[in-house]
Order: structure tokens, then C-alpha cells, then sequence
């Protein structure tokens, strides 16, 4: 077992090695006394936690995704010292600062003002650091207007605001966020993600749960999954959402290219490749080389690509081209409530756009047994230049399962004139221009020329 000075050595913040958690369930309170008195086991338990070995690196930002009840909380819990473990062993470098749940440790009948001084005693600063962060506080929290007031009177999103901002006035080593950022309105998510990013290049590790998947792809470097307590799959971001999605969604399709089910593959087996990054390899196969295929199977997906205004098959296009995004789906029963549609996601698997029949008309269209659907999504490609995937399927529009879905079916890239940020995630095509506006009364007189990008 590797002690704190060996950590320091490495460079890790974090190392969790066999952790367990089990909670004693007792039939009645009575049954703990005898059992206390007596001996003899007369509890059941709860495993939460079952096995799991973590290591985060200092400055490394590593999401967790897992379905409710996975063991999540309970494991960060462990982490930031608020919760005993069973077994295993667990050791932290750094000053670590938790926001697990919104408005933990503060008083409902306290003020805003008083429950920061209350939350950061509680992180070990000293009243006079309060003193002097505390304008900070409410200025970044935004609540200064209502300071003053209880915290109960507090809309849930003015709480988070409050708390988090209390909790990063600690400029911690490490900071462990469950959640948290999901409460907020846009604006207020904005503004912490990039106070993150800040916390980010000051080297400090970040360890963040969220059900966002978008999230976890553009702000993590790596992810893992848990699942029933264990971890299910760690790795590259982009790779572990797919199977994150492949998890939810049922049992999976084929990976294979001819398209068929395969009935008794489940999700932890199914067959994971990651698609080729260079664009100029795309052909007009590569569009069904997908990643991850799942689904119920009431319906399969037969054909899908991109295509040009002639109708044929393309794997790269320029910026501002007309073209249609294309599938074809084969009915295997009746299916009431279909919602076809198409997501485009960056490298790191961002979506940047999507489109389904429900969000365009509002409704979902009815499949009859037997039937083939063409669902096409007819667009003009103002994606900067870059290279492109595309989740395409079909799901029941009023539950939300998928029938048949395909990750990173269709790969493109698209070729532009530059002249934007490198950056960019769509193209404008701007006309760029400065002029003298002295002289603008006498009609236009560039200064430092202009530009089409």
C-alpha cells in the first residue's frame, strides 16, 4: 500500500484502492439492540460500493457518470471524509473542498451572510479570511440584494448559487462536485464552468459527477462509469459516454456492419472501436463502422449517410454547402410514437446539433409493421472547419427508449476558408472590416483591410 509521501511523489491527488461500502438494514430498531447485546447477525445489507479503485492525478479532471443508485455520491462521500467506508483504503493530497449536495451544513433560518461565515469555518478558513472574501462571495453568488434574508426563503437556484460560491472561496487542491452545477440557470452554469477552467489551469484536480454527458466530453479529460458499485468502464471521455448511453438504453445491437441483431449480446458485451479521427480515411462505407449500435429492436436502421445536393454520398464538404443527413428504417412491428432523428458531435463528442421529428413538428409519426421510413434532415453546413460525427436512430417518442441507435454512424469533414478562431465551432462566414470612423460620414475607408472568412 503506497503511503501520503509516495502520492507526493507521484503526483496523485487521489488513490482509492478496494473501497467498500455496505450498509446493515434491520428489520426494526429493536433487532440492532439484541444484535448489539446478543450477537448473532440480524441484519441484511446494502452493498453501495463493491471493489472500486480510483486514481485521479493532480490538475486531472475526471467525470463519473452511473445510473441513480450506482454508488456515486456515496463514493465521493468517502473521498471528502463525510462518510465512514466498510473496507479498502482511500488517501487524498491536497486541500479538498466537497460540494455534494446543495445547501448541506447551512442553516435554513440563518442569512445568506451568516451561512457563509457558518459554511466557511466549516472549511477550515479563519473568520478574518471570511472577512476578507466575503464581498467576493456574494458578488460571484449574485445575491447581494437578499443577503440579509433567511436562507429557507431562497429559491433552489439562488441556494446553489450561494453554495457553491462559498465552497470555491477556499481556492481548494481539489474540489469534488456532485451535480451541483445542474441547478442553476445558464448564465450562473456559465459562470462556474469557467471558474473551473481557472481552477483547471492552476493545476487543481477535479472530480465531477453529472448525468450531462456534454458535460463530461468537453470538460474532462478522462471518465468511468459505475454501475451496480463497481466500476463498469473508465477511459477516454468521448468512449465512455457511448458506452454510458449503451448502458441506459437497453439491450444492444450488432456492432458488425451488416446491420443484424444480435439477441444475445448484452451491454457489458458489447464490442466497442473507436472511429478512425482522420477524416480523409472517411468513405462511403465508413458510415457503417459505428462505434456502439443499440436498441430495442422493434425497428432496424437498413441504410444512413450523408449525401450532397446530386444525392450522392459524401464523406467531406465545404462550409455553407447544401446537403441532407439520410436514413432508412425498416419496421419490424407497429410503433405508435416514433422520434427519428440525427445529432452531430464534435471530436470530443459535444453535441453542436440535432434534430428529431419531434422537436421540428412537435409530434411523434406512427410506423406500421412492414413499413420503410426515409427520414432526411435537409440543412446548409455551417459547421467550422473540423471533423464531424453523427448519432442517428429511432426512439418512442413518449418514453424515450431507443428502438435502434447508432453512435457515430456517419463520419464527415468539413473544409471551409478559414480565416476564424481555430476554435469555432460554426462558420458565419463573416465579412471582416476596420475602418477610420472619422471618415465613416464620407463613405467607407478601410484602415486595415477586410476579409471574407
Amino acid at each position: 500500500m503506497n503511503d501520503v509521501a509516495d502520492i507526493r511523489d507521484t503526483g496523485v491527488a487521489i488513490r482509492a484502492e478496494g473501497l467498500r461500502k455496505a450498509y446493515r438494514i434491520y428489520p426494526s430498531p429493536l433487532d440492532q439492540m439484541i444484535e448489539a447485546l446478543r450477537g448473532g447477525m440480524r441484519h441484511t445489507e446494502r452493498v453501495a460500493l463493491d471493489g472500486v479503485d480510483l486514481e485521479l492525478k493532480r490538475g486531472e479532471v475526471v467525470g463519473i457518470l452511473g445510473r441513480n443508485g450506482a454508488g456515486k455520491s456515496t463514493l465521493l462521500k468517502i473521498i471528502a471524509g463525510t462518510l465512514e467506508k466498510t473496507a479498502g483504503h482511500v488517501e487524498v493530497n491536497g486541500r479538498v473542498t466537497a460540494i455534494l449536495e446543495l445547501g448541506t451544513g447551512f442553516h435554513p433560518d440563518y442569512t445568506g451572510r451568516e451561512n457563509i461565515y457558518m459554511g466557511g469555518l466549516c472549511l477550515g478558513m479563519s473568520r478574518a479570511e471570511i472577512d476578507a472574501k466575503i464581498d467576493e462571495v456574494i458578488d460571484f453568488a449574485e445575491l447581494r440584494e437578499v443577503i440579509g434574508d433567511p436562507f429557507k426563503t431562497y429559491s433552489t437556484g439562488m441556494q446553489a448559487r450561494l453554495t457553491f460560491a462559498t465552497a470555491i472561496s477556499v481556492d481548494p487542491d481539489i474540489l469534488i462536485v456532485d451535480e451541483a452545477l445542474s441547478v442553476g440557470d445558464a448564465r450562473f452554469q456559465m459562470k462556474c464552468f469557467s471558474w473551473l477552467q481557472r481552477l483547471r489551469d492552476k493545476n487543481s484536480t477535479i472530480l465531477l459527477v453529472s448525468h450531462d454527458t456534454n458535460t463530461i466530453t468537453t470538460f474532462c479529460d478522462r471518465a468511468l462509469i459505475l454501475e451496480d458499485g463497481k466500476v463498469f468502464a473508465e477511459g477516454d471521455a468521448k468512449r465512455i459516454t457511448v458506452l454510458y448511453h449503451n448502458l441506459l438504453f437497453g439491450r444492444p445491437l450488432s456492432t458488425n456492419n451488416d446491420g443484424g441483431a444480435e439477441n444475445g449480446e448484452s451491454a457489458e458485451g458489447a464490442e466497442v472501436e473507436v472511429a478512425p479521427t482522420d477524416a480523409d480515411e472517411a468513405s462511403a462505407e465508413s458510415s457503417y463502422q459505428a462505434t456502439v449500435r443499440y436498441g430495442t429492436g422493434e425497428a432496424e436502421l437498413v441504410d444512413w449517410g450523408l449525401f450532397d445536393e446530386t444525392g450522392r454520398r459524401i464523406s467531406v464538404i465545404e462550409t455553407g454547402a447544401k446537403c441532407r443527413f439520410s436514413m432508412t428504417l425498416l419496421c419490424k412491428t407497429d410503433i405508435p410514437d416514433l422520434s427519428c432523428g440525427f445529432a452531430i458531435k464534435d471530436r470530443k463528442g459535444t453535441v453542436v446539433w440535432g434534430v428529431t421529428n419531434s422537436s421540428y413538428f412537435g409530434a411523434g409519426v406512427p410506423g406500421a409493421a412492414g413499413e420503410t421510413l426515409l427520414i432526411t434532415a435537409d440543412c446548409a453546413m455551417w459547421l467550422a472547419e473540423s471533423v464531424y460525427f453523427v448519432t442517428l436512430g429511432a426512439a418512442h417518442r413518449e418514453s424515450g427508449d431507443k428502438i435502434d441507435f447508432v453512435e457515430d454512424g456517419i463520419q464527415f469533414k468539413v473544409t471551409g476558408p478559414g480565416g476564424i478562431f481555430t476554435t469555432s465551432v460554426v462558420n458565419l462566414e463573416a465579412i471582416f472590416n476596420i475602418e477610420s470612423a472619422s471618415k465613416a460620414l464620407n463613405g467607407p475607408a478601410a484602415v486595415a483591410g477586410s476579409s471574407t472568412a
